[in-house]
């Protein structure tokens, strides 16, 4: 059968609609297919030892989040000593806490703002960062309440005294979690994976992300590296993605408009800089070099580098073999 291009308004309405007709929420048993978790959390003891597995594993944390001198995560505070006010989060939050104070016009407990940074990140977001983080009560991270508590007692160990008994958690929250947890997305055309990885890494085909996303030891470094995306992102917020790119562009990967003293136009992503010259890369992962004393002007885009227009250049097959693929990128 003849295979249609489809322009982004299409190819978004489609997916939507087949959604809808064919069921995009299917119901799991809560926790089928999950990571177990750690024996303290089980035995119904939130310990730091338990948090600081799921932080570092199935919570997924570390993907934005380093820890003082362990990982190398920067679209998050970090949590260490080398953090925002440089103190780790388990003494940052009694700091926190008396900002929230001050916001709200109600007391805050440097637990209630732990809570609060896990399950409502988008409340308060730190200066100099987005407000990027996923629900973990979500999909796909899936976090169960004791699992929360642990993870928050894990932060208080972090430079403060763990205190299990000051965590107060919302009121049917594990009725929350397990909602979250029975809604799934699913394509309405089963792609194929292996098609996926080919388009995905073909730098003369018609997807080409390896251009510019790394995937363990492969691609570029342009955009951000996709090797667990799946493992944080849902597949909603992956779809938007490649279709509206410019709707939420990650934490680094901002593009700058540089004009030069000869009216030459730069636009990128800017990889490097020092006071002599500017290397910016472009929506093709080349490198333009400009030399600082050539640039008249220098702005921010609201325009995300990545190409817009992948619902036209891409069939609805190859869509979906490119989404199985990033999919299974856990």
């Amino acid at each position: 059968m003849r295979r249609h291009l489809l322009g982004v308004a299409a190819l978004t309405v489609a997916v939507v609609l087949a959604i809808a007709a064919l069921g995009e929420l299917i119901t799991r048993v809560s926790g089928e297919g999950g990571e177990r978790p750690a024996a303290a959390v089980v035995a119904g003891v939130a310990t730091p030892e338990a948090g600081e597995a799921i932080f570092w594993g199935k919570g997924k944390c570390s993907t934005c989040h380093a820890v003082g001198g362990r990982g190398g995560a920067v679209r998050g505070p970090d949590q260490g000593a080398t953090g925002p006010l440089g103190q780790p989060i388990g003494l940052r939050a009694e700091a926190r806490a008396r900002e929230r104070s001050r916001a709200t016009g109600r007391p805050w407990t440097a637990a209630d703002y732990l809570v609060e940074s896990l399950l409502d990140p988008g409340a308060y977001v730190v200066a100099g960062y987005k407000n990027e983080m996923p629900n973990p009560l979500r999909p796909p991270i899936r976090l169960a309440p004791d699992e929360v508590r642990a993870a928050i007692v894990y932060l208080q160990s972090l430079g403060g005294t763990p205190d299990p008994a000051a965590i107060a958690l919302p009121p049917g929250l594990a009725a929350q979690a397990r909602a979250a947890a029975a809604e799934e997305w699913r394509a309405y055309v089963a792609g194929d994976a292996k098609k996926g990885e080919r388009l995905f890494f073909d730098a003369d085909g018609s997807a080409g992300c390896g251009r510019c996303h790394r995937v363990g030891a492969r691609g570029g470094d342009v955009g951000p590296e996709l090797t667990h995306i799946a493992g944080t992102r849902d597949a909603r917020f992956i779809v938007e993605s490649i279709l509206e790119p410019s709707k939420v562009i990650a934490s680094g990967y901002e593009t700058v408009l540089i004009v030069t003293k000869d009216e030459r136009h730069v636009t990128g992503i800017v990889r490097r800089e020092s006071a002599a010259a500017v290397e910016v890369a472009d929506s093709q992962g080349r490198i333009q070099r400009v030399a600082t004393r050539d640039v008249r002007r220098r702005a921010p885009q609201a325009i995300s580098t990545m190409p817009g227009n992948f619902g036209e250049i891409l069939t609805v097959e190859e869509f979906h073999d490119v989404l199985a693929y990033v999919l299974a990128l856990r």
